[in-house]
């Protein structure tokens, strides 16, 4: 089950997580073209209709690991790639906008009462 397998769902501040995890999985599946750019939608018939199984997969995924209201942003596009580059666009954050909310994250990041290998992975997960 996919969900099993995503551990995350997508819920806006977590896009590098969800993403990362969600790259690895089409990965695994031999899918990962459908949200790369890599390849270009096939115009023989019989390679489309192929092609347009697989990307209905990836979409069917992708829209189980992400919250249902943002489910409904997503209706108008027809393709994974159109999905994930609409993701892309509004969840990636630029990177001096990402570079000042992990300085203030560090800067502010302690271990409480945390064990020190949750603590530390807590921590590495900052700079991912």
């Amino acid at each position: 089950c996919l969900l099993k397998i995503l551990l995350f769902a997508l819920l806006g501040k977590n896009f590098p997580t969800w993403e990362f995890q969600f790259k690895m999985f089409l990965k695994g599946k031999e899918l990962s073209n459908h949200i790369d750019n890599s390849t270009e939608v096939p115009t023989n018939e019989k390679e489309f209709a192929q092609w347009e199984v697989k990307d209905a997969k990836v979409i069917s995924w992708l829209l189980g690991t992400i919250e249902s209201h943002l489910v409904t942003n997503l209706r108008c596009f027809t393709t994974a790639q159109a999905m994930w580059d609409y993701l892309h666009r509004i969840y990636h954050q630029d990177h001096s906008a990402r570079k000042f909310q992990l300085e203030l994250e560090i800067s502010t990041y302690s271990q409480g009462n945390l064990p020190i290998a949750q603590f530390y992975s807590g921590f590495i997960n900052l700079w991912c």
